[in-house]
């Protein structure tokens, strides 16, 4: 490329330079003024309009309208080389050498040899310079405008029913987002509590109700507490369940368990936990026990195997102690109940004879309140005393057992023994998953009902 044709280069990019910034002057002016209308607009009105994309979308569109505006109308070779004479004061010399570059005539190469030797004293940057773009102050008075738009307060044109519309649905759209954090924590909930998997249909389609049938703040709430009511209800009744009482009733009778005060006496450790209603520390005791009873001989350790077997019975007796309820027994009998009906229904408490004894005890001028306690006492009664017992009968079959020297016999009464406690530690941990779902319930109802901040 010869200096004549780089001089010519040069100005061509310093005029498209100076055409782009002019017309993005007037874009930018343009996209600015559309910009305060639609902030007024929105500012009067307070319409849900995003104000910030908008304006990226209009500075966008003005950026690229002005880059097409500038390549379509940009200046060619000639167009430039007339404009550097021109501001040179070539008078045409450099225009004329560019018109006579593909000429072969002798004239024409004289004149591109004028125009190079021209060019070689001629700077395009000295004669075309940049400048500032007129409209530019325009563009500055409309971004200025929009910027004094946000200054209006908002719905200064707007209707109160028309507030009060926005009002309620912002509202709505927080009692939205409230009840489905909740909702959420509570179906977590659910589906993380074993005892809880067969209630799990009481929140069904509650997240679909709030989102899609109801519009009012508060009807959306009400309706997730009432849905929250029906799965508490649900807990609670589970709650009740006799097999649960049962377990406090156990707890409350194995206090009256005699713990050996010898520390080599092979069930201290286990009456002690069960005294204390630890069934887990229990059922751990029995393992070790009838780990011990595997590894024993019964002519080599006779006398640790007759030790372990007298306090095994001796435990089995004090449990068909704590199976029997005198006091309970004492009160049917004086309400009239017979005493083998007695022994009967605590062997084997069916619903016909609840519903009977409900009868007699209504016949005998009991008040209700009083018939139904008795009756719950009874139930726990029956359930407590059956796992009593039968934890009796598997402590008796082992000690028996063990004084036979039939360890393996021994071994598997206490495995029965285990079974029971399992069963309990199993009832107890559903109990407090129940409870601790009882008070999270209290919870999030307590937090529905409250209103959402502002």
């Amino acid at each position: 490329m010869t200096q004549f044709e780089r001089q010519i280069r040069t100005a061509q990019r310093r005029l498209w330079m100076n055409r782009w910034l002019l017309i993005t002057s007037w874009t930018f002016t343009l996209a600015a003024g559309v910009f305060a209308l639609v902030v007024l607009i929105q500012r009067l009105f307070e319409l849900p309009i995003p104000l910030f994309w908008t304006g990226l979308a209009l500075a966008c569109g003005a950026l690229v309208a002005s880059l097409v505006w500038t390549i379509v109308t940009r200046e060619d070779a000639g167009l430039a080389a007339a404009r550097l004479d021109d501001a040179a004061g070539l008078r045409e010399r450099l225009s004329s050498g560019q018109y006579c570059q593909q000429s072969d005539d002798p004239f024409a190469r004289a004149v591109v040899a004028d125009a190079e030797r021209v060019s070689m004293a001629l700077s395009a940057r000295q004669h075309i310079r940049f400048r500032f773009p007129q409209p530019f102050a325009y563009t500055s008075g409309t971004v200025l405008l929009a910027a004094l738009m946000f200054l209006i307060s908002p719905g200064l044109l707007t209707s109160d029913e028309v507030i009060e519309a926005r009002e309620e649905a912002r509202e709505a759209e927080q009692a939205k987002v409230a009840v489905k954090r909740r909702m959420d924590d509570v179906r977590k909930m659910t589906e993380q509590t074993p005892a809880l998997q067969d209630l799990a249909d009481k929140l069904e389609g509650a997240d679909k109700l709030a989102a899609n049938e109801l519009r009012r703040p508060g009807d959306i709430r009400h309706e997730a507490i009432k849905k929250i009511d029906r799965l508490a209800d649900a807990v609670k009744q589970k709650r009740k369940s006799g097999s649960y009482d049962a377990v406090s009733e156990m707890r409350k009778r194995l206090r009256r368990l005699k713990v050996p005060k010898s520390n080599d006496a092979p069930t201290q450790k286990l009456a002690k936990a069960l005294n204390k209603g630890d069934f887990k520390t229990a059922k751990e005791e029995l393992k070790k026990l009838r780990e011990q009873l595997a590894t024993l001989k019964a002519e080599q350790d006779k006398e640790l195997v007759a030790k372990m077997s007298k306090q095994l019975d001796q435990l089995s007796k004090q449990l068909e102690q704590v199976a029997k309820d005198e006091q309970l027994a004492k009160k049917l009998e004086e309400a009239g109940i017979k005493k083998e009906d007695i022994d009967r229904m605590l062997e084997n408490l069916s619903k016909k004879d609840l519903d009977q004894l409900k009868k007699q005890l209504e016949e005998k001028g009991m008040d209700q309140q009083q018939i139904q306690k008795i009756a719950k006492q009874m139930q726990r009664q029956q359930q407590a005393g059956n796992m009593a017992k039968n934890m009796a009968k598997a402590m008796s079959q082992s000690a028996q057992s063990a004084q036979a020297g039939q360890t393996g016999e021994a071994a598997a009464g206490l495995s029965a023994a285990a079974d029971q406690l399992s069963e309990l530690e199993q009832l107890e941990q559903e109990m407090n998953q129940l409870e601790t779902t009882m008070a999270g319930l209290q919870d999030a109802k307590q937090d529905l009902q409250r209103p959402c901040p502002g």
